[in-house]
């Protein structure tokens, strides 16, 4: 564990003090509140499968094997926030908009700008629902934002559709 930075599990909620996280803060991990940086569960494990991190609950430390079994934790969801992340975007929850993610412009921070894409994630053979579809188009079109779709596929590879509508 030399040089990871600790954080802590404890109902369903990830934290570590600020002052030992402020690293992971200036890349765009996590939100800060008051002296506690809170990670999303795809934060953490994606900075623990990149060793920045350990993850320690009540006096065990978690293995990704560990991790993988929470009930809150969507491997396919995982897969598109870390190929995001590997292509240099920043991502966050998406929850308060009804979406998986939100997805901010390369080189973006927190706070210089609003996200560019609302994103939601669908396997290959999954049923679309288009009532669906029109309403959280509506809720990016109306958050200034564009839609992007995320289709995972059986060998895990992911195509993205982006959507936005447009006045004529």
């Amino acid at each position: 564990m030399v040089n990871k930075i600790i954080v802590n599990l404890k109902s369903k909620i990830f934290s570590v003090e600020i002052q030992k996280s402020l690293s992971l803060f200036s890349k765009g991990y996590g939100s800060k509140d008051g002296d506690v940086l809170f990670l999303d569960v795809y934060e953490v494990y994606y900075l623990l499968e990149k060793e920045k991190i350990s993850i320690i609950k009540g006096k065990k430390i978690l293995t990704k094997n560990d991790f993988k079994k929470f009930s809150f934790f969507n491997y396919v969801n995982y897969l598109v926030y870390k190929d995001l992340r590997n292509k240099g975007y920043l991502v966050k929850s998406g929850f308060k908009f009804g979406f998986v993610f939100r997805v901010y412009e390369k080189g973006i921070k927190i706070g210089d700008d609003h996200s560019l894409w609302l994103v939601d994630i669908f396997l290959e053979n999954e049923k679309f629902n288009f009532k669906n579809l029109i309403g959280k188009n509506r809720v990016a079109h109306n958050s200034n934002k564009k839609m992007l779709f995320a289709i995972v596929d059986d060998d895990f590879s992911i195509t993205y559709i982006e959507n936005s509508w447009k006045r004529v």
